[in-house]
């Protein structure tokens, strides 16, 4: 789930300080008042990829980019330089604050729960810092298959994995292709990654996995198998190559049973209210 996009370290600063006067850009959010819960959007890809932004956030059901999940602060040693550090050492601090268990307790994940969510660290500016500013922004990027696209959601993202509007940020498939749950699929992840016994013939593998995934589907749909006879367990497995290799690893997953079926929504129990 721990991502940074790759621009991250690119040189510059855009302050997004704004004006006063009429038909101006909305006045600047210092780093220090900005809150977990707050949503923002960028106009332009080069907004979205500098290490600060200090714009005003905008209602969570409007479209918007990201949304904060965690507000921390730079600590020890490296809170005591006078100047902001370049931002590829920011990113490297970063990746040790942003805590992803912060961020799945914040979208409401359950242990079958599986996204692939984004995270954007936010930085004070250099005159923010210079002025003692140590505020660290940790902002949640929902998945997206074409960066381009602008604004991805238009829903607080607090405990979405509870709510069925979350189809729009699970992990599916529709054959090879990864979508999200709101597009029609096949197949949807379910967060169970497991080793088959090595001993297991390779012509069984597909029902030994099945067997090995059925609980864990199971807790996912807070269903039985046998009172949903549409729906099939779908892990995907090593092929013979890889098996002989000595790779066992197995991901869980579940989708229709009948082959060439493909539906639209999540199968999660707890986004359905069986939880």
């Amino acid at each position: 789930m721990r991502k940074y996009p790759v621009q991250l370290g690119a040189a510059g600063l855009v302050l997004l300080t704004g004006c006063t006067v009429a038909n101006s850009a909305p006045a600047a959010v210092p780093t220090v008042m900005q809150a977990v819960g707050s949503c923002h959007t960028f106009r332009t890809q080069l907004e979205m990829v500098q290490p600060s932004d200090i714009a005003p956030p905008v209602p969570c059901d409007r479209p918007h980019r990201s949304e904060t999940f965690q507000v921390t602060s730079f600590e020890g040693q490296f809170a005591t330089y006078p100047e902001r550090p370049d931002p590829e050492q920011l990113h490297a601090y970063a990746l040790d604050r942003c805590d992803v268990q912060v961020l799945r307790q914040y979208l409401g994940a359950g242990p079958r729960d599986t996204t692939s969510f984004s995270i954007w660290p936010r930085y004070p500016t250099r005159a923010e810092w210079a002025r003692g500013v140590r505020t660290l922004r940790c902002d949640a990027v929902p998945p997206v298959r074409e960066a381009k696209q602008g604004p991805l959601v238009a829903f607080p993202l607090r405990n979405v994995l509870k709510k069925p509007e979350s189809s729009a940020v699970r992990d599916c498939e529709y054959g090879d292709m990864a979508v999200t749950c709101d597009q029609g699929h096949d197949r949807e992840e379910v967060n169970a990654w497991l080793d088959l016994d090595g001993r297991v013939p390779f012509t069984d593998v597909q029902s030994a996995a099945a067997k090995v995934c059925k609980p864990f589907v199971e807790e996912f749909l807070h269903e039985r198998l046998q009172r949903a006879p549409d729906l099939a367990i779908k892990a995907k497995t090593p092929g013979r190559d890889e098996w002989e290799k000595g790779i066992r690893t197995v991901k869980c997953g579940v989708g229709p049973a009948q082959p060439g079926t493909a539906i639209v929504g999540t199968l999660s129990g707890r986004a359905k209210g069986r939880a």
